[in-house]
């Protein structure tokens, strides 16, 4: 297994998404629908584990807590080095609240052209399960490997959603998603 993603990556913030369903583009800021201007998706595959993506979902910076903030956020990408074969996933955690953590997460992947990547059509489940965080391991520590085994194909573009965090919070983080596979 190797890492499929490298730095130079292009990274689509993401919420208000379930698997299946088509993409709701998140933006910078510090409301309903964005992640934290400083802590952007493309932190998620620079390969430093002391920088994070922190989403807000449908809460806000100042929102009152719920274990649904940070819900069906996550990301989107096309792998600059092509259809790869993903078998496995891990995360490290961020910095922060360790009730940001993504508890459970689903992973999709495609092979339609970019124009298309906004529709729920263009995506095929291959993960619903555990981050690999079930336990926490500290601040700025790497999570169990996630196994994909049911995965057979090679795709060029994979969506991490993250369905559920650890508790109650504002919003999901993370610092580091691992994409392993050949």
């Amino acid at each position: 297994m190797t890492l499929l993603t490298g730095t130079n990556e292009i990274i689509y913030g993401l919420w208000n998404t379930t698997a299946g369903g088509s993409s709701s583009l998140s933006i910078p800021g510090n409301s309903i629908g964005t992640y934290n201007p400083t802590q952007t998706p493309q932190h998620v595959f620079d390969q430093n584990n002391i920088t994070k993506y922190t989403s807000y979902g449908i809460c806000n910076q100042s929102a009152i807590y719920s274990s649904r903030c940070g819900a069906n956020t996550g990301l989107y990408l096309t792998l600059q080095r092509g259809g790869s074969l993903l078998t496995g996933i891990r995360f490290y955690t961020a910095n922060g609240l360790p009730e940001r953590d993504p508890m459970t997460i689903t992973v999709e992947g495609s092979n339609q052209p970019s124009s298309a990547l906004l529709l729920g059509s263009s995506w095929t489940l291959i993960y619903n399960g555990s981050s690999g965080l079930n336990s926490d391991p500290g601040r700025y520590r790497l999570g169990v490997t996630e196994t994909i085994s049911n995965n057979v194909v090679y795709y060029k573009s994979y969506r991490l959603l993250i369905t559920s965090i650890r508790n109650i919070s504002n919003a999901a983080h993370y610092s580091e998603v691992e994409l392993l596979g050949y």
